[in-house]
């Protein structure tokens, strides 16, 4: 498996100076499995430099599929759709997967993409450009090609379904935990379930110790910690930062956790790590 960071940060883009280093978009994580599948973890505005990249590939010429994952509907994990170019191609296929609970997945895509505020075509009624298919989903496991998808429902906000994700290829497993909020010890068990031994592990760091409230939506790095040494994770990797904190600010939060047996560093958009197979 190869996985590349687009976007580490949470809730809206912060394009600052001060975040140059860990980048400044918002959540988009790549997969590539060793079977030739694209798996993309959530479509904030990271979504738009990967539409770039894969534009230099098939996705270009118009035979390009890929699979993409959301979390939930939130703006800061679905605002690059209308901005990824690869959607404008005819001939691209992709397969969209997330929660309908509430209201139905494809409604809320149309509804991004209102002319009201997007000014691009709208996808998702006219199928413009590119096949999309949209498939509700809910907590269990399915395979993508060589890909084992595993889904849990973790706590969020009130009233919305977020889901959290496990992805296996050949003996690997990378687990995804961008949005949750640890109220009470048995809202922990989907999540640990997701991250178990998993190679790496990336897990919501929104807020610091100090700054977290219960009720507040989101992890501190604390609690991202504890529970990546619960799982046994093999590498952790913070997520999701606040867009007001700066990269010296984030540098002070990774190196409070240095040297406790545990390898832990902030996720950096242009990030790539290689999950090799297991002999």
């Amino acid at each position: 498996m190869q996985v590349r960071v687009w976007g580490a940060r949470g809730s809206a883009p912060a394009p600052a100076p001060a975040n140059v280093g860990y980048g400044g978009d918002t959540c988009c994580i790549e997969v590539r499995t060793p079977g030739g599948v694209v798996l993309i973890l959530d479509a904030g505005m990271g979504l738009h430099w990967l539409g770039r990249s894969l534009m230099e590939g098939a996705f270009g010429a118009g035979q390009g599929e890929a699979h993409l994952l959301l979390s939930h509907t939130h703006w800061g994990h679905i605002q690059g759709i209308p901005f990824f170019t690869p959607l404008l191609i005819g001939g691209n296929r992709f397969s969209l997967y997330g929660p309908g609970e509430g209201e139905p997945l494809q409604d809320a895509m149309r509804q991004q993409l209102h002319p009201t505020y997007c000014p691009v075509p709208n996808f998702f009624n006219d199928q413009v450009g590119a096949t999309i298919q949209i498939q509700e989903v809910e907590e269990g496991a399915f395979g993508i090609g060589d890909a084992q998808v595993v889904v849990r429902r973790v706590n969020h906000s009130p009233g919305i379904t977020c889901f959290a994700y496990r992805l296996e290829v050949k003996g690997r497993a990378l687990a995804y935990i961008p949005d949750v909020d640890y109220l009470d010890p048995s809202q922990r068990r989907p999540a640990l379930e997701l991250a178990h031994r998993a190679d790496l592990l990336f897990h919501d760091a929104h807020c610091t110790a100090a700054e977290y409230r219960p009720g507040c939506g989101h992890a501190s790095d604390r609690d991202a910690v504890a529970l990546a040494r619960e799982a046994g994770v093999g590498r952790l990797a913070l997520f999701h930062h606040h867009p007001e904190r700066s990269d010296r600010e984030i540098d002070a939060v990774v190196a409070a956790h240095q040297g406790q047996g545990l390898a832990v560093e902030g996720a950096r958009q242009g990030q790539v790590y290689k999950l090799g197979k297991k002999k």
